[in-house]
């Protein structure tokens, strides 16, 4: 937990007159020194003890009144404490910094070039802090009343992003980085700030070979782990001017193949890990009153309809769960549980454009080891291809089929608690709210793990803290939230509250059709209008009387081996994405926009080439051959049409498939036609789920005949190289920053992605919460205002501010004791909301 007293005045107090000693100290001795490095130090003083001076005096003039922002007194934490407590960081830093010139500047051996750029580092650290604590103290606090950290929301996104890009960001990249987190986590944070600064010259570098790339890795890892401040400079323009493909490219390094199977090795073991696809058909689920039955349409808005990817994690086999076939329990000698009273429904973080279950599976595996209960994680859709709200769709779509088929999962469902992290908080958390309007059963309980609540471009002091988040940098998590809810300032977000209303009776499946086909119909269905957001209109039906029968089965099983070997099939070199061949020469990052022009010049005029085409039919024409050739087959459905098929071979070898795990029963089918329609749902499924593996494609991993249509893809192989980088003061000019990026832009607003927003009424509903977040995250006010919410509604809440670590610790568990810490804190939490620790107490006693 954050400390009680956040401010300079705190625990730094006794240590103040003895560090203005030091640095007057210090400032004497080298005033007389007259080399060049002597005078820089000398300057380098002078400049940092009237920073210091400043910073004190803004940071007292905060620390007075940030008391009367806290959740409670016996939990402090609120932006306006975490700028105090960096303060008091940024002090315990100079003063060992000073401590050490003052031991050892007689020296031989004294480095006068390394501590030249240490102090002039601190120097520009305190300068840079001094102006956000005066905007704190000079527009946030007289806005900031009444105890609400985020009153102003009457502000211009553009005042935030001007603020910021006022505040010189350079030194809280290079020597100073990290320097509020544990220890244990700065070398961590720093060697993944020089992964960031060697990727993002290599994503763009000239050279397509392996051994071409190979050699531009080396040769950037090298210089940016030697020099900090070419290191800090490439890093903040990288976050000023990338797009949401380098985002997505660098961010899915945690989904590579080593990666993924890390936790496997070092993590605990688990009894089941299967993959399992969620098809994306209407689902019905009875009302809480038991009044009548909320039919809720497949997703439908921005791209296609694809089955969704989930992952049930269990450290034990449960009775009924999926994956035990008859006689398992003798031949594999092994337990079978009874089936748990509780479940874990999990969404990802990541922004909304990245990550999956496999990249969480870090502290995945701890929560289903040591909280007991199967643990089912969705995969959903990412951005920008799959904006607002077709995420929240899926989730809803698995939410209601998980409530209809509680046993396969091994679960009697008795408890339901729901958990995500950052974006995936915010997912469960419109989901609640739309539960709570449709009627249906929302889950037992709620936890968040530093989420978003509000996503309005407004200032608030925790949102000030990202100009120094080395693991969402403000850029990155801005141009996350333009490609998840974005929309240009002329389009009308048409994403409405549904009403509890009731539909005529459907008896025949003509009708459900029909009902469909209505919902679906519109804007949000045309390619041209995919930048808007769809509805979320869900109709009801009476009680027990609508046609729920589908065509295909409502689950199937796919196993981590099936994945595996179609990964293979799209990791084959014919099938990888070109690199590019744009060239990053210095730490500027400049638009392609020139490029792309005179590309498009020379080929109209026959001085270009078409190989990049050339070489992406060749990967589809590819593929095509190869499915056609040993993977699909086509039959004719009813209508007559021809649709393809997985080749099953004869009908002897179908009779003797032992491969199906689940299927659903269908009276009247035969077991040809059971296992035809399973195998199209496990292609189906693969391909899905390669979409949440992260892998780099070109198109999709198929053609025409692919029985599952692939993600529209709206920016092609030349949005890997949007952007370049170059000493050009053209390339400069054509620069897209912030400001630029987000001109014309706005946010949706809407009360399933702002939750603070939905009425009070619905609030009031929430089932008991639990919120753990940190004191230097940027979402650290909207969960404070969520919990004090809630708790004013008199909703069950509890809310943990862990000090000192940085938005996505759970994924660093492994690397840092801290963060493991924190970890058994969120296992602590959800098996309170499970009811978990109460019955362990009350067996002890």
């Amino acid at each position: 937990m954050m400390a009680a007293d956040g401010g300079a005045s705190g625990s730094c107090q006794p240590i103040l007159p003895t560090l203005f000693h030091m640095l007057d100290d210090n400032t004497s001795h080298f005033k007389d020194d007259d080399s060049e490095y002597g005078q820089r130090l000398h300057s380098g003083f002078v400049l940092l003890k009237e920073n210091m001076e400043k910073v004190l005096y803004l940071s007292e003039a905060v620390r007075k009144e940030a008391h009367l922002y806290d959740f409670d007194q016996h939990t402090p934490g609120n932006g306006f404490r975490s700028f105090n407590s960096i303060v008091q960081q940024a002090i315990l830093s100079v003063f060992d910094l000073c401590k050490q010139i003052c031991t050892n500047r007689d020296s031989l051996l004294f480095r006068k070039g390394h501590f030249v750029r240490e102090v002039e580092a601190w120097g520009q650290t305190l300068a840079s802090l001094a102006v956000l604590l005066e905007y704190i103290d000079s527009m946030l606090l007289p806005r900031c009343e009444d105890g609400n950290l985020l009153s102003g929301t009457n502000s211009s996104p553009n005042e935030l992003m001007s603020m910021l890009n006022s505040v010189p960001q350079y030194s809280f990249y290079g020597r100073c980085l990290g320097f509020h987190y544990y220890p244990s986590l700065r070398k961590t944070l720093k060697y993944l700030n020089i992964c960031l600064s060697a990727f993002s010259e290599v994503y763009y570098a000239d050279g397509n070979s392996f051994m071409q790339r190979t050699k531009n890795t080396v040769m950037s890892s090298s210089k940016y782990v030697v020099d900090a401040e070419l290191r800090s400079r490439r890093i903040v323009d990288v976050v000023q001017y990338s797009s949401v493909e380098f985002i997505k490219a660098f961010w899915s390094v945690a989904e590579t193949d080593f990666m993924t199977q890390l936790p496997g090795i070092v993590g605990p073991s688990l009894a089941v890990q299967q993959v399992v696809i969620v098809p994306c058909e209407e689902q019905q689920v009875m009302k809480m009153d038991g009044t009548a039955t909320v039919v809720v349409p497949p997703p439908h808005s921005h791209i296609e309809g694809q089955p969704i990817t989930c992952h049930l994690l269990s450290a034990q086999l449960r009775e009924g769960m999926v994956g035990r076939k008859p006689g398992e329990r003798e031949s594999k000698n092994s337990s079978i549980l009874a089936p748990s009273d509780g479940l874990l429904i999990h969404c990802h973080g990541g922004g909304f454009v990245t990550q999956s279950t496999k990249a969480q599976e870090v502290f995945l595996r701890e929560w289903a080891s040591n909280i007991g209960v199967p643990i089912l994680s969705i995969d959903y859709s990412l951005a920008p291809e799959a904006p607002y709200p077709r995420p929240l769709e899926e989730v809803l779509t698995v939410y209601c089929w998980v409530l209809n088929n509680l046993k396969v999962l091994g679960t009697t469902g008795t408890k339901i608690v729901m958990t995500g992290d950052s974006a995936g908080g915010n997912l469960i958390a419109g989901l609640t709210v739309k539960c709570l309007e449709l009627g249906i059963r929302p889950a037992d309980g709620l936890f968040f793990a530093y989420t978003p609540f509000v996503f309005e471009l407004v200032p608030s002091p925790a949102r000030l803290l990202a100009v120094m988040d080395p693991m969402l940098p403000l850029g990155f998590a801005l141009r996350c939230l333009k490609a998840y809810a974005g929309i240009s300032s002329g389009i009308t977000s048409r994403v409405t509250s549904p009403g509890d209303v009731t539909l005529p009776t459907f008896t025949s499946q003509a009708s459900k059709t029909s009902t469909n086909s209505e919902l679906i119909e519109g804007p949000a269905n045309d390619a041209s209008a995919n930048d808007a957001p769809a509805s979320l209109n869900v109709p009801q039906t009476k009680s027990g009387v609508s046609d729920t029968q589908s065509d295909t089965e409502s689950f199937v099983e796919v196993s981590e081996s099936d994945v595996k070997e179609a990964e293979t099939l799209v990791k084959s070199p014919s099938f990888l994405s070109d690199p590019g061949s744009d060239t990053l020469t210095t730490v500027s990052l400049t638009s392609e926009a020139s490029k792309l022009e005179d590309t498009s010049t020379k080929n109209s005029n026959g001085n270009g080439s078409n190989k990049p085409e050339e070489k992406e039919e060749r990967s589809r024409r590819y593929v095509t051959e190869f499915l056609e050739k040993y993977v699909l087959d086509s039959r004719t459905d009813k209508q007559g049409r021809r649709v393809p098929i997985l080749r099953t071979g004869s009908d002897e070898s179908e009779q003797e498939d032992e491969n199906v795990l689940f299927e659903a029963p269908s009276m009247g089918a035969g077991i040809t036609a059971k296992l035809g329609r399973a195998k199209d749902a496990v292609v189906s499924g693969i391909s899905a789920g390669l979409t949440s593996f992260g892998l780099r494609r070109k198109e999709s991993v198929s053609s025409p005949t692919s029985p599952v249509k692939p993600l529209p893809t709206a920016v092609k192989r030349s949005s890997l190289g949007q952007i370049l980088m170059g000493r050009s003061p053209s390339r400069r000019n054509s620069r897209c920053s912030l400001m630029e990026e987000f001109s014309g832009v706005e946010i949706i607003n809407d009360h399933y992605l702002n939750p603070l927003s939905a009425p009070k009424d619905i609030l009031a509903k929430f089932p008991a919460s639990a919120i753990l977040t940190v004191e230097y995250d940027f979402c650290l006010d909207d969960d404070v205002t969520m919990a004090k919410t809630l708790k004013s509604l008199g909703v069950p809440v509890t809310i943990d501010i862990l000090s000192s670590l940085p938005h996505g610790f759970l994924n660093l568990s492994l690397v840092s004791q801290e963060a493991h810490s924190g970890c058994k804190k969120s296992i602590s939490r959800i098996k309170q909301l499970l009811g978990i620790e109460e019955r362990e107490e009350n067996a002890k006693g």
